[in-house]
């Protein structure tokens, strides 16, 4: 996913592209999911602003090894975490937690 006004753009994976794009034009799960760039970003700026791209279509048993070539080879701004597949050790710090609550409730 790329964001046309800032050029700033997200790598991720999916076993099911139906439930992946559900998610995503699904506000009450962007604002759950309020800690994660891409979320804030998709509401920051509509969804309008943001171009979709399939890099690749592959097996399932290589999901993460080829999610894990793109992070590395691309460096996308809005993945926080390098590591496909991901969250362990990812803490948010206090003062995040505290922003993320303040924000909350997000809407379009």
């Amino acid at each position: 996913m790329t964001n046309k006004s800032t050029g700033d753009f997200y790598i991720g994976q999916s076993s099911n592209l139906s439930a992946r794009f559900i998610n995503y034009y699904n506000v009450s799960y962007l604002a759950s999911k309020g800690n994660l760039i891409i979320c804030r970003a998709l509401i920051k700026y509509g969804y309008s602003n943001f171009s979709l791209k399939i890099l690749e279509y592959c097996d399932k048993s290589v999901l993460l090894e080829r999610e894990q070539y793109y992070l590395d080879s691309l460096n996308p701004p809005y993945n926080i975490l390098k590591l496909a597949g991901s969250s362990s050790g990812f803490k948010l710090s206090e003062e995040t937690k505290k922003k993320i609550r303040k924000a909350a409730p997000l809407s379009l």
